[in-house]
């Protein structure tokens, strides 16, 4: 049985479809976002610095299921993963950057979608990600949480969290390939 919602064809939106295979596929990549998250990073720097791979399969999910699947699965992902093994308590703040680091990813290839794969969308949705939500958003959270100042934050972050980000514009790009054939 499949759930639909049907919208306008104006702007970015077109109709999409919201079938089993697309849940099972956030499914499995909201569970592998916990994992790498969760088990598979190091937190260094006083727990500020997170190197790890755990927004790939909510990029992933973007790119694959469009704007709202990504930000559907960065939430579950986020919220489950809080609850399976927390570092640091919950913060509504890094649910937000959770769903756009899902959301971003799908826009830019819903703008561009004749070439969902191609190498220019995966490099501009990961910067996009790196620069609002790593370096922004979630700098912003951590000065909250631990009290130290935005920009004391920000080039130790910046240094790490651009590593990982030329890692995972990789690794998307690699496994793209794989993906090319699952489609609709």
């Amino acid at each position: 049985m499949a759930i639909s919602h049907k919208s306008s064809k104006t702007g970015f939106i077109t109709q999409s479809r919201l079938s089993t295979r697309k849940l099972v596929m956030a499914s499995l990549l909201a569970g592998l976002t916990i994992i790498l998250t969760r088990y598979g990073s190091i937190m260094l720097a006083g727990g500020t610095i997170r190197l790890g791979f755990g927004n790939l399969p909510v990029i992933l999910s973007g790119i694959l299921l469009g704007p709202i699947g990504g930000a559907l699965t960065g939430i579950v992902g986020d919220l489950l993963g809080v609850l399976v093994l927390s570092q640091g308590g919950f913060h509504p703040g890094f649910t937000l950057s959770a769903a756009l680091t899902g959301f971003i990813p799908g826009l830019v290839v819903a703008l561009n979608h004749k070439k969902k794969f191609s190498f220019l969308n995966i490099v501009l949705a990961n910067l996009l990600v790196y620069l609002v939500i790593s370096l922004g958003l979630n700098t912003l959270w951590l000065t909250q949480l631990i009290g130290k100042s935005f920009f004391v934050l920000l080039p130790a972050r910046g240094l790490a969290q651009g590593i990982v980000t030329v890692i995972t514009i990789f690794l998307i790009y690699f496994l793209s390939k794989f993906f090319k054939y699952w489609e609709n």
